[in-house]
């Protein structure tokens, strides 16, 4: 008598297939609980069986000279159709299901069998554990109790199989993906940075042989100059978990120097011994193609700055009169041909103060000095450009100036420009009848240069991207209030060259504060920097 098929037949056949085990061979985990079985039901035979859909499949055989038989013949497929029951049969000769069945009337001479399913947590009854007998016979409680848990350790088994194949296919994709990554891994120990692992790239990129990086740490491949920020990133990835991005170069095995981008992470081995993964990023190519595009940034500024100067000067001299009186309608576009002149003007300054800044040829000449009158005449130096957008600046002072003036140790020139930068991006970005204000705040020992405005201020989106090369909030908006997009980048420097900090506040809407904060240089004790050049 054929067994019918079980409701969920499509769905136990898929998982059975997906647990790739059909076909497998002989593994002495399952041939132990068989052996088991047989010994504690008596019996001359025990099997593993799983239920395909044309057969049964033997994982484990003991006792019988087979490896499948026919679907249509198998105790088995009916044992699957009452998941959590077992099936005994204790005289197949007297059953009705399997008293002319080929397996009990031919040479395999079946009588006895009991069969525990081997169920899925999502109620699919794969096969089962049975075992058999060419006698009839009855088994205890306690036999028959065994055999059920012996089952549900077949199912732990099967389950462990397939988490362990599923874990090896992820094993082997990730061995893929670090083997032919087009980035650089390594693993360090986070304590003295010898090497542990590194993929192939890595290998290539610094030159030297697996076996000699072995002998290494990241120290033997890094410049000199970079041992203090080192030092700070492994201080980071302690305390936060990760690094990066962190620019800086290796040390070929042939001496040359490679730019590379840095991002690691923390990690505890089963020792518990702290390791920093990094992945390394080749920025060869990227710097390459920086320095062209600055050796024709230069080219051309250097080459437009004469002849624009003398243009700018020309048509200074036409608007301001001097050359005698204009038509009109000339002198309206020769004013706009002089603004436009002197944009221009301040482009090109900004390209060659960033090319030196680039280049380390800038100079400054740091000199202790007191800051109030800088600022006083950074006002105004840009009262005439505030009062064309209707804008209105002033100075407030939230410090012990009139008991100690108060100084500090910068570059004057250089704080002009970042002040001019300040407040001429306020200035833009306020609305008419606005009004700019400057406010020195005196913080213990240091002082903060904060210039608020009233505009729309700093979009979130934008925020990260502020202090870039040739960056600008809106882009339609800026292009109508004039800018180049390097006047933040090049204050930065300015300022982190003079010993400061630079730094912004703003809520959308509600308008912007830029600020550079300095220490101090009130006391000898206080001025402890030196002239950068």
């Amino acid at each position: 008598m054929n067994a019918a098929l079980p409701y969920n037949e499509l769905q136990r056949l898929a998982h059975l297939h997906a647990l790739n085990i059909l076909d497998s061979g002989r593994e002495q985990s399952f041939d132990d609980i068989a052996c088991l079985a047989m010994s504690l039901c008596r019996t001359p035979i025990a099997v593993v069986s799983l239920i395909d859909s044309d057969r049964q499949w033997f994982k484990s055989c003991v006792g019988l000279h087979a490896t499948e038989t026919s679907r249509d013949v198998s105790f088995c497929a009916h044992a699957i159709l009452r998941p959590d029951d077992l099936l005994v049969v204790e005289d197949a000769t007297q059953d009705p299901r399997f008293h002319d069945n080929p397996l009990v009337l031919g040479d395999e001479h079946i009588r006895f069998y009991a069969g525990a399913p081997l169920v899925s947590a999502e109620g699919h009854a794969f096969g089962t554990l049975c075992v058999i007998d060419r006698v009839p016979r009855r088994l205890d409680q306690l036999q028959l109790n065994s055999l059920q848990l012996l089952a549900r350790q077949v199912m732990q088994l099967l389950q462990l199989r397939e988490a362990n194949q599923a874990l090896q296919l992820s094993q082997q994709k990730l061995l893929t993906l670090y083997n032919q990554a087009p980035v650089a891994i390594i693993l360090n120990h986070l304590d003295d940075g010898r090497f542990i692992e590194f993929n192939p790239e890595f290998v290539r990129l610094i030159g030297y042989s697996a076996e000699e990086i072995l002998r290494l740490n990241t120290a033997d491949i890094t410049p000199s100059e970079y041992a203090e920020e080192d030092q700070h990133k492994l201080q980071r990835v302690a305390a936060t978990g990760r690094y990066g991005p962190y620019e800086k170069h290796y040390i070929h095995k042939d001496g040359s120097l490679i730019p590379v981008l840095l991002n690691g992470v923390l990690i505890e081995a089963p020792d518990g011994e702290q390791q920093v993964w990094t992945f390394i990023q080749d920025i060869s190519e990227r710097k390459r193609a920086e320095q062209i595009k600055n050796d024709f940034v230069s080219a051309v500024s250097h080459e437009l700055r004469t002849p624009l100067t003398s243009i700018s000067g020309a048509l200074g001299l036409l608007v301001s009169g001097k050359l005698g009186s204009l038509p009109e309608k000339m002198d309206s576009m020769l004013t706009i041909a002089h603004k436009n002149a002197l944009r221009l003007s301040q482009l090109i300054n900004d390209l060659l103060d960033m090319e030196k800044l680039i280049a380390g040829k800038m100079g400054f000449d740091l000199k202790r000095q007191p800051l109030v009158p800088i600022i006083e005449q950074s006002l105004e130096s840009n009262k005439a450009y505030a009062d064309s957008f209707d804008v209105s600046l002033s100075l407030h002072i939230c410090a012990d100036e009139q008991d100690i003036p108060l100084m500090v140790a910068i570059d004057a020139h250089r704080l002009q420009q970042v002040l001019a930068n300040f407040i001429s991006n306020a200035v833009k970005f306020s609305p008419p009848h606005g009004q700019v204000e400057v406010h020195l705040i005196q913080q213990l020992r240091e002082i903060k240069i904060a210039v608020i405005d009233q505009g729309p201020g700093i979009s979130d989106e934008f925020r990260e991207h502020l202090f870039q090369k040739f960056t600008q909030a809106d882009s339609s908006a800026s292009r109508q209030r004039g800018g180049t997009g390097l006047g933040l980048a090049i204050s930065k420097t300015f300022v982190e060259r003079m010993n400061g900090r630079i730094g912004f506040d703003s809520v959308p809407g509600q308008g912007a504060t830029f600020f550079a904060i300095f220490p101090l240089a009130n006391r000898a004790s206080d001025l402890s920097v030196t002239p950068n050049h």
